[in-house]
């Protein structure tokens, strides 16, 4: 691909998919479409070059030591790369071919391919992206090539019912921290759920217990859903990355020392990519629920994870009847606050407020905050001349 310029104005490309406007696609499915190509006046390339391709990619940049004695660092570009189809056609002509004079006029090339049955939901991230294109090159001779791209989607659905045995099980994090060296009574905090598996529109009832028997008072404990995202480099050497994305957080209010407390959250799961561990080798999404500690007078931050599994269709025996559903849903959005926020007082069943509509009735994303603390990474240009940024659909 030679350097990028603006496209011609004597050519003219469109390329459109067949019965699928919004080019969401599922594995197994057969993306076909079109290549319109308008030219107005005649043009010489050496080949019409049609490449489909799914793949995925990290990348990151680091300064690491230049030798074991050496104490200067260098910069060092990691990346890694796994192909899941990869299809080239030449409409016309040929890469080491003679140019060909082609005249002006309007053409169309028809196109298709399967998507593998074991091919992972599209993604971008930080460091890195799983994406799917269609890429139109004009090599030309001489020239820089005139190069134009459209992407389209890819979702994975993920039946929590195939795990129902592992993903019904409660699920349960405990830490025991002591303050002063080991000199104070210890505060033990334990969070539990009633399953790892969830769907959209579900609702997490995380129940937590503090038994703060230290002489350090809690000034707040911060409850966070997010996502977790992992991206693995295979050059120059294996690495990681991860990625956290907030979706919510909550606050709860002061715990005193040498007191108990009890706290009950609701957290509604809104629409998101699923949990992805083992169709990609470099790329790969979770969820998790952190549980962060804020003593007064210390710099410990005692911190608890609990593992969510996040699907598409929820687990059957989970089910209940649609009237506890929106309840559920409404008592969630209740307890929602955003980040800004000041740390609220510990909830009762006594003093509840006014639930806002039902889940169903709110924009898709209205309940997240979708608040990523990563470092910025290097961005990637797989979009040529005449196309769009890359934005995969959401969910």
């Amino acid at each position: 691909m030679g350097k990028k310029e603006k496209p011609s104005r004597h050519i003219k490309c469109e390329i459109r998919f067949d019965n699928n406007p919004l080019a969401i696609y599922r594995p197994g499915d057969a993306v076909t479409g079109f290549v319109e190509l308008t030219l107005l006046k005649n043009k010489k390339f050496r080949g019409i070059c049609l490449r489909i391709n799914g793949f995925a990619s990290t990348y990151w940049g680091s300064k690491v030591k230049n030798g074991s004695t050496n104490y200067k660092k260098r910069n060092i570009s990691f990346k890694g790369r796994e192909d899941y189809f990869n299809t080239i056609s030449y409409l016309v002509g040929s890469d080491v071919g003679n140019p060909l004079e082609i005249v002006a006029g309007s053409y169309s090339y028809p196109f298709s391919v399967v998507i593998p049955a074991n091919a992972p939901a599209s993604m971008e991230g930080t460091f890195g992206h799983i994406r799917y294109m269609i890429q139109l090159t004009l090599e030309r001779p001489w020239k820089h090539d005139i190069v134009n791209t459209a992407p389209f989607t890819v979702r994975v659905d993920s039946d929590l019912n195939l795990l129902a045995e592992t993903l019904s099980l409660p699920t349960k994090a405990e830490t025991v921290s002591c303050f002063y060296f080991g000199l104070t009574e210890p505060l033990v905090v334990t969070a539990t759920t009633p399953r790892s598996g969830y769907a959209p529109g579900e609702v997490i009832e995380m129940v937590m217990h503090v038994n703060n028997q230290s002489i350090v008072d809690i000034r707040t404990i911060l409850v966070k859903l997010q996502r977790v995202d992992t991206f693995i480099s295979q050059v120059p050497w294996v690495d990681k990355k991860v990625e956290y994305t907030v979706l919510e957080e909550r606050y709860t209010g002061k715990i005193s020392r040498r007191h108990n407390a009890r706290f009950e959250e609701n957290i509604l799961i809104g629409a998101g990519t699923p949990s992805n561990d083992s169709l990609c080798r470099i790329v790969y999404t979770q969820y998790e629920i952190e549980i962060v500690v804020h003593p007064s007078r210390s710099r410990k931050r005692p911190t608890l994870r609990l593992p969510i599994v996040l699907g598409t269709e929820g687990l059957t025996s989970s089910n209940l009847n649609p009237e506890a559903i929106i309840e559920k849903q409404r008592l969630a959005m209740a307890d929602f606050r955003p980040p800004s926020a000041p740390p609220a007082q510990m909830a009762t069943s006594e003093a509840m407020a006014i639930p806002p509509p039902p889940y169903t009735d709110l924009p898709q994303n209205s309940v997240s905050t979708f608040q990523s603390y990563s470092l910025e990474g290097p961005a990637e240009n797989e979009c040529a001349k005449g196309s769009e940024p890359y934005t995969p659909r959401d969910y």
